[in-house]
């Protein structure tokens, strides 16, 4: 029993789940994440979208089994190598789905902002089903559902984004999506993901610092915004360190999974629990800095 329920726990990527902090973001920078009803709806927010995301993730090795089969590490996949049986994932994901739209349904009640997961599972059916074999798209797919949340989190809680942070997040969705598709097709070649052949090293690779790039310059914009910090412009160089490392990681990481490449490295970690609180103390302890 205890093995079944770890499987299940592995299939459903709970890991994972730090990226639904995403959802968190506009609280933060918008100096309203401590107000208890925010918080109490935020938490609400993250588990729902978090339950969706298992689901799709669930129902992206259900379509996947045979080539994660041959794949060197998505063969030791729960459905992939047998220890949870198509039957028990089918029923797993229809019970994370309707959990998830319902604490959805409970947050948001009926607005336009409790669409968002539905979009965000509409969106990845069609990548599971078709989607993810057509370039370019699987990409935009994948990168949107980063933006989805980031907008989830404003409608949860009445935050304005800013125009930036937007740009800022996407560039660096994209940065890591092209990243984890080079090292794919560089680590397995073509044979396990079919989009992989449509692409070349070199393009993705190319996308991939491009967009690096992009993230690096809007960050920077950003934090010199009229809107911005005072003291924003202080973490440009940090986050510069944290972007070395994690490509650091990536340059010498086989398949390129942000979240195992984040996870694995204790400094980088760190480096992000350094930034989070110089940006905490400057919204939350203005007096800290002001001394």
């Amino acid at each position: 029993m205890a093995e079944k329920i770890k499987s299940c726990t592995i299939l459903l990527r709970v890991k994972h789940w730090i990226k639904n902090f995403i959802v968190l973001l506009p609280a933060f920078f918008g100096g309203v994440f401590l107000q208890r009803e925010i918080l109490l709806r935020l938490i609400g927010g993250l588990f729902a979208f978090a339950l969706c995301s298992s689901a799709i993730y669930v129902i992206n090795d259900l379509c996947d089994i045979e080539k994660d089969r041959m794949h060197p590490v998505k063969c030791k996949r729960p459905l992939a190598s047998g220890a949870v049986t198509k039957t028990e994932g089918i029923i797993l994901c229809a019970a994370v789905t309707v959990l998830g739209l319902a604490l959805d349904l409970a947050v948001c009640g009926i607005t336009p902002g409790a669409l968002i997961p539905v979009i965000y599972l509409l969106l990845n059916l069609l990548y599971s089903k078709s989607w993810k074999n057509k370039p370019v798209i699987d990409i935009v797919i994948l990168v949107s559902g980063f933006v989805l949340r980031l907008y989830y989190g404003s409608c949860i809680t009445g935050v304005r984004i800013s125009s930036w942070l937007y740009l800022t997040l996407a560039a660096l969705s994209l940065f890591m999506a092209f990243g984890k598709r080079r090292n794919e097709k560089r680590a397995c070649g073509d044979t396990t993901r079919s989009v992989l052949a449509l692409y070349t090293e070199s393009y993705l690779s190319s996308s991939m610092y491009m967009y690096l790039g992009l993230f690096l310059v809007f960050y920077a914009l950003w934090s010199v915004d009229a809107g911005a910090l005072p003291g924003m412009i202080y973490t440009t160089p940090f986050v510069s360190v944290m972007t070395m490392r994690y490509t650091y990681d990536l340059e010498n990481d086989t398949h390129g999974n942000p979240v195992d490449m984040i996870l694995g490295d204790k400094l980088l970690l760190l480096l992000g629990a350094v930034y989070a609180a110089l940006i905490f103390v400057q919204i939350y302890l203005p007096g800290v800095t002001a001394r």
